[in-house]
């Protein structure tokens, strides 16, 4: 199966470099995106991206590039930091499709644990919609044919 997209949507790479390390080993693509139209190309690439969006002190600005990115997308597991605890943008996030929304500060460790809980969901999604790691390997004409 392909690697899982994990999507990092941030105007600075802080999240970016706190997950990176954290998610090494994981059969995830990190991608890392800066305005709304990144962030939709990077949604819609493959099927049940994961997706980290820090609203940041931005909320508004954040909140409609989510809301670009997640235009015909209902896919993603979305998590939604909202570190400023702005009023109305949870609800907000939520009613655009957000998994989970974060208000106040998020620990690094909590966010890497929710997203290696989300990650099998999205690798046994992806594989009902026919995501597969590879075509059917097809035999040499010189290897031995099993019956």
């Amino acid at each position: 199966m392909p690697p899982v997209p994990l999507v990092i949507h941030e105007r600075i790479g802080n999240w970016a470099r706190q997950l990176r390390p954290r998610t090494a080993g994981w059969p995830v693509q990190v991608v890392e995106t800066r305005s709304g139209p990144e962030l939709a190309a990077a949604l819609a690439a493959r099927p049940w991206p994961l997706a980290v969006v820090d609203l940041a002190d931005r909320p508004e600005a954040a909140l409609r590039e989510l809301a670009e990115g997640l235009d015909d997308l209902p896919d993603a597991l979305l998590l939604v930091l909202d570190p400023t605890n702005a009023p109305g943008a949870a609800a907000l996030a939520r009613e655009l499709g957000a998994t989970q929304v974060t208000s106040g500060f998020a620990p690094p460790p909590a966010v890497v644990d929710l997203l290696a809980r989300w990650l099998p969901i999205a690798r046994a999604r992806a594989g009902a919609a026919g995501w597969v790691a590879e075509p059917p390997r097809v035999a040499e004409p010189w290897e031995p044919s099993t019956p």
